[in-house]
């Protein structure tokens, strides 16, 4: 009687990892987390059938087989949505994903306008990180204008509360690269490119503009 309940309950047990094993390989992912949930299994029953603790008839090991095949049957992988699909965006090694808007000349918003701008796309204004990221948006910026101006301008993060404070990005944290000379004395940061070279300026926090330098992804 005894012997008849140990095999019993390792009947039981041997359907109970197969049940779980079923239910939580619905939720792997990856072709490794499968192939590790199946060798659980099969290595506990290979133990009940080494240890004599349980002999497998044949829908016991039909099931097992089953279970087997269904945890690594191959599954379409979710399509991973590319981060830089907004319309107009596009992917740069230096900027990252970044799209320049040009408004008409004859409209101009304001830096806080700009930001909503950006905020309508899913992204913000522009972050230069490094001087290398500086000359790479003043290259953009001149691409494709014909004629070509002598400066072009356009809004990136940064402000600050007043001549004194430091700079800062959008969330705060002091702006990672900052030119050893900024000229003007205003309290945001606009980005001045010319053939030869760049130059942050701080302007007005009313100055208005028609072009905006916007960024997605992680700052």
């Amino acid at each position: 009687m005894k012997g008849q309940r140990c095999k019993m309950m390792m009947k039981l047990f041997l359907l109970y990892i197969v049940v779980i094993n079923m239910v939580i390989t619905t939720a792997a992912v990856t072709t490794n987390n499968r192939i590790l949930l199946s060798s659980v299994l099969v290595g506990a029953a290979l133990a009940a059938s080494v240890s004599g603790s349980y002999e497998f008839g044949f829908t016991d090991l039909a099931l097992l087989t089953t279970a087997v095949l269904v945890t690594n049957f191959p599954r379409n992988q979710q399509a991973t949505q590319d981060p830089c699909s907004a319309p107009g965006y596009t992917v740069d090694p230096l900027l990252g994903c970044y799209r320049i808007i040009r408004l008409d000349t004859t409209r101009r918003v304001t830096k806080d306008q700009a930001k909503q701008q950006c905020a309508n796309d899913g992204g913000r204004l522009l972050l230069i990180n490094s001087e290398a990221e500086a000359n790479e948006l003043r290259d953009k910026l001149y691409e494709g204008l014909n004629p070509v101006p002598a400066i072009v301008t356009a809004f990136i993060q940064g402000n600050r509360q007043d001549p004194s404070s430091p700079w800062v990005a959008e969330d705060g944290s002091p702006i990672p690269y900052l030119p050893s000379k900024v000229t003007s004395s205003g309290t945001t940061i606009v980005f001045y490119a010319s053939k030869s070279g760049f130059v942050y300026n701080a302007a007005r926090p009313d100055v208005a503009l028609n072009t905006i330098a916007c960024e997605i992804g992680t700052q």
